[in-house]
């Protein structure tokens, strides 16, 4: 497969810095008027100064207290990172355990209803000891046990196109375990594809666009819950 011209400049800028006249007039001809032969020489003199190196990995961007994040099909804005013993409306498991709660607003860019389902996969968290419940499958992050608008503390499913909801993302964490200071948060974009499985169409593919570390406080009052 042919070098990309972005690999084969900085290859011939380090060639220029080791010194290597051999790797750089190999450099300055196309692949395919080497060969086989002039391949395997280009190789063994790009290996001494580093090689045919790797692209580096996308970084992800940042989730920020304040800062709008784009997950498909959602725009996000964390505004609070706490965590309670209880809330009025919201029922834990067991006695003694609390809730990590992200305070949020909500917006859906889709041009269709979206179903509660959706909107509990578009926020997770990571490395959190104690949490109630699995990670998805093939992955460390924990999803949100309830979603409730902060307006009336019901559920909010569905989700309408175009309105902006103020939501809070509930976690349910065992209480024999010390309340973070603080969490790995994950927004996750999907993609509006036809199933696999039948002819409809859904939300699919869930894939973290943006990933951040907060952190999190003890909710002291009533405006904070």
């Amino acid at each position: 497969m042919p070098t990309p011209p972005a690999d084969r400049r900085a290859l011939r800028e380090r060639a220029r810095r080791s010194g290597s006249v051999v790797a750089q007039r190999l450099l300055d001809q196309p692949l395919r008027n080497l060969g086989v032969g002039g391949a395997i020489a280009l190789l063994a003199a790009t290996a001494a100064f580093g090689g045919l190196e790797p692209a580096a990995s996308p970084t992800l961007p940042d989730v920020e207290v304040g800062e709008t994040v784009v997950a498909a099909p959602f725009e996000l804005t964390v505004d609070k990172v706490l965590w309670v013993d209880e809330l009025p409306g919201a029922y834990l498991s067991e006695d003694g355990n609390r809730w990590l709660a992200l305070t949020a607003t909500v917006t859906s860019t889709a041009d269709r209803t979206v179903t509660g389902v959706t909107l509990r996969d578009a926020l997770g968290l990571v490395g959190v000891d104690g949490l109630v419940g699995e990670p998805t499958a093939g992955t460390d992050r924990v999803l949100s046990s309830q979603r409730l608008l902060l307006a009336d503390g019901s559920d909010l499913s569905p989700v309408q196109p175009g309105l902006e909801y103020e939501v809070v993302f509930l976690f349910e964490q065992d209480g024999s375990v010390p309340p973070p200071e603080q969490v790995t948060v994950q927004a996750v974009g999907q993609t509006w594809r036809p199933s696999s499985l039948d002819t409809g169409f859904g939300w699919f593919d869930p894939t973290v666009v943006a990933q951040g570390r907060l952190a999190m406080r003890q909710a002291v009052d009533e405006g904070d819950a």
